[in-house]
């Protein structure tokens, strides 16, 4: 149940325009999307000028404190690594989600209140999970239902929410259907729609404006966690490397989409890109698709099972690697099935289906238990 909220208020972690001041000013919704296309490409700098002009345009917006927020997250990812630019982070929400409930007060159906005010509960319930303070992340995630709610109704009049409302109606089935425990526990939740979730984001990555970057990303992600389709997932990412070749956690998403429909070589290529980063998390990401690269395509299985040994050492993201340690898992289960190791490739495979969430690798990892 905790982990079904916080994905649903992480997976809105996005801002909108609406229809209030910042829709009426197009100015203002350029230079949003001129900030974000520079914040995406990794030049902090100009997008930081560009989100303080907007701040001094509308001081008492919430706006320019989410696009901060979201800056400072991306800037310094994963930021639990940085305490100190964690308390900046929460001020921003904070003071971001104060003005949107200004907004709330002088009229609760405000769409760009709504929005703003889901956004900011989104950031603060993904911070405290993050920070493993599950109880809570669930109480900020219940307030943020309720805008989330309104949300589900009102992709009509703003394509912005059909992003949010994608990821709910499509996580809203799926995410029961893998964790059967929390099923008794999600009566409140209104119903979703799976093959509605998955239009709605696709619709998202071509209609929206400030929240394509983000329905691209996770219309990847969907295909690959539980649709097992890696070559659509790969449809979504050549749109992202394509507009921001530098970015490096869209380069993580590209490195697994291609080893999972056997383009190898490629994958390779930028799985050494991780292996370039300082980031342990992108260390870890490159070091285990190495491993499975070297032990499918190489039939190296010495080298790819001291690969996959080091990868599994190292410790994994929550959102972003931890199926990265199944998916290694696994690779080491069939290294140790060739080896005619079965007590060994039990014990990997077990912790495969402990540790994964992938379909694919839950599937696979059953299938050579029997």
């Amino acid at each position: 149940m905790k982990k079904l909220l916080c994905f649903i208020i992480l997976s809105l972690c996005i801002f909108s325009k609406s229809d209030a001041q910042i829709l009426n000013d197009s100015a203002v919704r350029a230079l949003i999307s001129q900030g974000l296309d520079k914040m995406y490409a990794y030049d902090f700098k100009e997008s930081s000028e560009i989100f303080h002009k907007i701040k001094a345009k509308y001081p008492q917006h919430p706006v320019s404190y989410t696009l901060m927020a979201i800056q400072l997250e991306l800037q310094y990812f994963p930021l639990k690594d940085f305490p100190a630019q964690q308390k900046n982070y929460l001020s921003y929400l904070n003071q971001s989600r104060a003005l949107a409930e200004e907004m709330l007060e002088k009229n609760e159906d405000d769409i760009e209140a709504n929005f703003f005010e889901l956004a900011t509960l989104g950031y603060i319930a993904a911070y405290d999970a993050d920070n493993q303070d599950f109880f809570k992340a669930v109480g900020v995630a219940k307030k943020a239902y309720s805008h989330l709610k309104k949300g589900l109704n009102w992709t009509e009049k703003q394509p912005e929410f059909l992003y949010t409302s994608g990821m709910y109606n499509y996580y809203r089935v799926e995410y029961p259907e893998t964790h059967s425990m929390i099923k008794p526990l999600i009566w409140m939740f209104a119903d979703g729609n799976k093959k509605l979730g998955l239009q709605q984001l696709d619709l998202a990555t071509r209609k929206t404006v400030f929240v394509k970057t983000e329905a691209t990303f996770y219309a990847g992600y969907v295909y690959l966690k539980y649709e097992s389709n890696p070559a659509k997932a790969l449809y979504y990412n050549n749109i992202l490397t394509e507009r921001y070749p530098e970015n490096v956690l869209f380069q993580m998403q590209r490195t697994e989409a291609l080893t999972g429909i056997g383009k190898y070589g490629e994958a390779e290529e930028f799985a050494n890109k991780l292996l370039k980063q300082k980031g342990i998390m992108y260390q870890c990401a490159g070091t285990i698709f190495k491993g499975i690269i070297t032990e499918k395509e190489k039939k190296d299985d010495k080298t790819a099972e001291a690969l996959l040994l080091k990868g599994v050492k190292m410790p994994f993201d929550e959102r972003f690697t931890k199926d990265y340690h199944g998916l290694a898992y696994m690779a080491l289960a069939r290294i140790a099935k060739r080896a005619g190791q079965y007590d060994k490739m039990k014990e990997y495979a077990k912790k495969a289906v402990k540790i994964a969430e992938y379909k694919s690798t839950i599937a696979e990892a059953k299938a050579i238990l029997k």
